[in-house]
């Protein structure tokens, strides 16, 4: 596993299993999985993905309502050193040496990404070529590709940190990650009531604190942070089942199918039903 690339996408309704392995990333071309890491665990939607670090142990359950694939992708150790080395040593230190390979991993603590376009499309090139008659150029330059956008994402994390109101950056480093713990359990309950507090006591914030810290690093508050993951998983369901609209509503945390109708229809410009009966045809 660690000597080699690994990329698999297999299809399943319900799955359990555990393992370790080299530097990863984990996502679904349809449906939903959950992983845990350590006590956290993360509800992987398509669009979504899931970085695991080297040598982290996970455990995957699939079982939704969906019909699921995932796609994960080991990277072999070599080839994320040498990306890890391009990008983050000094153009400098890479004249000076070409194969240097400190540090050898990229800096992306596990979490869960949304909306990564670059990452999504090098994805979909990915799992195309499985079980095609890809030639090993082809892949080098997929997984590169896929590890480049990884490496994005690095930089994605230290802009977040860099928002966060604090004077020295140890400090707005352990808010970051403190915030993302919080992030995670209001992640892993949006189908249920909004608890603010459960979020904070996860950070070990005061909840005001914890509230401001979000705002600052994601540019959203944890209540709207919570509606819009409730919307995007109906979407996701007005498109891949045949659950009545109010089965819906239910199953992503709304009480109230007018306030849900109304709050897809500010994030999609059209009631539930309509954007089903949109999506059929355009399918």
């Amino acid at each position: 596993m660690y000597a080699d690339n690994l990329v698999m996408a297999p299809k399943a309704e319900r799955f359990t299993g555990a393992g370790t392995g080299s530097f990863s990333l984990k996502g679904v071309l349809a449906g939903e999985a959950a992983w845990t890491i350590g006590s956290q665990r993360f509800r992987v939607a398509p669009g979504d993905w899931l970085i695991v670090e080297r040598g982290q142990a996970y455990e995957i359950a699939v079982d939704t309502l969906e019909p699921s694939q995932t796609f994960v992708v080991w990277f072999a150790d070599a080839l994320s050193a040498q990306v890890a080395s391009t990008r983050l040593n000094t153009v400098a230190a890479l004249l000076d040496d070409p194969d240097a390979r400190t540090p050898d991993e990229l800096p992306i603590a596990h979490r869960l990404w949304s909306g990564e376009a670059v990452l999504s499309a090098a994805a979909a090139r990915a799992a195309e070529a499985i079980g095609q008659a890809t030639d090993q150029g082809r892949w080098d330059a997929i997984l590169r590709s896929l590890l480049d956008a990884c490496a994005d994402l690095a930089a994605t994390a230290e802009t977040e940190a860099a928002r966060i109101a604090a004077a020295k950056a140890s400090t707005r480093a352990e808010l970051h990650r403190r915030v993302l713990r919080g992030r995670a359990v209001l992640e892993d309950a949006a189908e249920r009531s909004f608890d603010l507090d459960a979020a904070a006591r996860e950070a070990c914030l005061a909840p005001h604190h914890f509230h401001r810290t979000f705002r600052a690093a994601f540019d959203e508050t944890p209540y709207r942070f919570v509606m819009r993951r409730r919307l995007e998983r109906a979407r996701r369901l007005l498109e891949a089942t045949e659950l009545p609209v109010a089965e819906v509503c239910a199953e992503v945390g709304y009480e109230s199918l007018p306030s849900f109708t109304a709050a897809f229809g500010r994030l999609m410009g059209e009631s539930p039903a309509a954007y089903r009966a949109d999506f059929r045809k355009r399918g």
